[in-house]
């Protein structure tokens, strides 16, 4: 008996997959006269013997999982294996000093193994030339990280006898230079401020003298407009407007009495930061150095 299937269905067409006596598939297309519903048939096959549905999964057979198990370890040794040679063409790469080259091949170590241990030693290495060149030490340190986490102590051990004595150099030499520039911006921070902050209090007594004497002009020229009508002629008329006028020019000098006393205050504000001046990103970017450096040395000491 034939079995059928159904694929798909518009407004008054099924299209239906229909597998004859003979075991072929055919496309049949019937019209939908009736509307009535259809009913779907699902073609069966024949599971093979040895697996086992469990849990709406296919189990496999000890002798499958074997094969597997077979399959995945053998990947993992030529992954294993590639890795290998790549670090080692990179430590060859090192010892000729072509560090950029090295860290080629590092990288594509890095993208079969993301934790080999060894592949972050080595790439500490090329970022620092063999600890001698500390030019991208704020990117040796993100290495470094890395390093503590997946290299062993051996190994870091290792590292630390080559680089401890210019580590230590560099930090101590870091330091000592950004305690002096840390006193020089603080110094210059703070006569700046007593000129910013005398500045600002000059605007706040500008802007509050002119705030009030608005204020005044606003309300006698509000009063005299009230007694226009009251005389026959236009005395108080012209008062009015004077003191209207008054109230005007008082306004464009409050404008720019508050627009002054903002910038004042913005001085103030900014001088707090250290990125407004060339001297204070100079020291942020020398606390950056040292940071760096710091996290380097205490990775290759196994510190956290």
């Amino acid at each position: 008996m034939a079995e059928e299937r159904l694929i798909d269905r518009d407004k008054d067409k099924k299209y239906r997959i229909k597998v004859n006596e003979n075991g072929e598939e055919e496309l049949v297309v019937e019209e939908d006269g009736d509307g009535g519903e259809s009913v779907i048939e699902e073609v069966m096959f024949a599971a093979p013997e040895e697996l086992e549905e469990v849990g709406g999964e296919v189990a496999l057979t000890p002798e499958q999982l074997e094969e597997q198990r077979r399959r995945e370890e053998e990947e993992r040794a030529e992954r294993q294996r590639q890795v290998d040679e790549l670090l080692a063409k990179a430590k060859s790469e090192s010892l000729l000093y072509r560090y950029s080259t090295a860290l080629e091949y590092i990288e594509k170590a890095e993208e079969l193994d993301g934790e080999n241990g060894e592949a972050k030693a080595l790439k500490l290495i090329a970022y620092t030339r063999n600890f001698t060149d500390y030019s991208q030490i704020v990117t040796a340190s993100a290495v470094a990280e890395k390093l503590s986490a997946h290299t062993s102590d051996e190994r870091k051990a290792e590292l630390l006898k080559v680089a401890q004595p210019s580590l230590e150099g560099e930090i101590a030499k870091l330091r000592s230079t950004v305690s002096e520039m840390n006193r020089e911006n603080e110094e210059k921070k703070a006569e700046r401020a007593v000129r910013f902050k005398r500045d600002r209090n000059i605007a706040i007594g500008a802007f509050c003298a002119i705030a009030a004497v608005l204020i005044v002009f606003v309300a006698l020229a509000g009063y005299y407009s009230t007694l226009i009508f009251t005389v026959p002629d236009n005395k108080y008329l012209i008062i009015t407007c004077v003191f209207a006028g008054a109230s005007f020019l008082e306004l464009i000098a409050g404008a720019f009495a508050a627009r002054y006393l903002n910038t004042t205050c913005r001085r103030v504000r900014l001088n707090k930061r250290n990125t407004t001046t060339q001297l204070g990103r100079d020291l942020l970017a020398e606390q950056a150095k040292l940071k760096a450096f710091i996290a380097v040395y205490s990775a290759l000491k196994g510190e956290k």
